[in-house]
């Protein structure tokens, strides 16, 4: 078991795994403590299909699940039975889906993070069976600069309360702001949706963040979890120990909720999903 990419919908905990046997999506309950389904592979046209790589990114929307792999395809699947729905990209670095690190789901738009920087956008009308590895972005909007990621380091797509997307930018040192509201038909290709002003520039290379309400809590290559207090908008803390567990490579963190948090450390001494938890202001494992 090596946890990567972590979602959640209700009681139900998404978990990617990219151990030695292959990559896989685990289903686990959370508040029955159990493992309800491992999805390996899956038929589709008679054919059995299965993640050829690491799973990037996991976004439930709606009725379906978004499944994002580095080998430049989007899997869909619907809930809650994951029945297999369709495929954006067809495994090719020139299709539709460049090597997608990061997703974000909202208003019939999908947001996709390409390796190098830039963001593609898809319309969910278009994902259906018939358009299987056929659906094409709409858009293609600037990366502002952003540095590609060659050494495939994670990246994170979120909402945040106000509607905008918050996307991390690990080489550029940097959380950047995206205004989906800027997305319409008279969108020119290549054009910034970033909204420069909210940018936050870091003393380390963000990986993925979590928003709660009053803290952020984000991972980075300084191999801590790094906190950031939304009402004195500044970081103030950074943590690499909690409850006598020492992380040693902290990739991930995602929260399920205000005070439970997940944190995947992939080194390869622990290759652990360790649940964190924020009681009145204090962090316990």
């Amino acid at each position: 078991f090596s946890p990567y990419t972590v979602a959640h919908l209700g009681d139900t905990l998404f978990i990617a795994n990219i151990g030695k046997e292959g990559n896989s999506l685990l289903v686990f309950n959370t508040k029955e403590g159990r493992l309800l389904d491992v999805v390996k592979s899956w038929q589709f046209d008679n054919e059995e299909k299965n993640f050829g790589s690491s799973i990037e990114a996991i976004v439930p929307a709606g009725n379906r699940l978004y499944v994002a792999e580095r080998q430049s395809r989007i899997h869909v699947f619907e809930l809650p039975d994951l029945t297999y729905v369709t495929c954006i990209g067809n495994g090719q670095w020139s299709g539709p889906v460049f090597q997608a690190q990061a997703l974000a789901v909202k208003d019939g738009l999908i947001f996709a993070r390409d390796k190098n920087g830039k963001v593609s956008i898809y319309k969910e009308s278009d994902v259906t069976q018939e358009n299987y590895q056929k659906i094409n972005r709409h858009w293609q909007v600037s990366g502002n600069n952003s540095p590609g990621n060659n050494g495939f380091a994670p990246h994170y797509m979120q909402f945040n309360a106000e509607g905008n997307i918050l996307l991390t930018d690990y080489e550029g040192k940097k959380i950047r702001v995206l205004d989906p509201t800027l997305v319409n038909d008279d969108l020119v290709n290549g054009t910034s949706i970033d909204m420069d002003e909210l940018s936050l520039s870091l003393d380390f290379k963000p990986k993925t963040l979590a928003l709660c309400n009053e803290r952020w809590y984000a991972t980075g290559d300084n191999d801590a979890i790094n906190i950031y207090d939304s009402q004195q908008g500044e970081w103030v803390k950074k943590i690499k120990t909690i409850k006598g567990y020492s992380f040693l490579l902290p990739v991930r963190i995602y929260a399920q909720n205000d005070s439970v948090l997940w944190v995947s450390d992939t080194h390869k001494s622990m290759q652990t999903l360790v649940k964190m938890v924020v009681h009145k202001g204090e962090i316990r494992e």
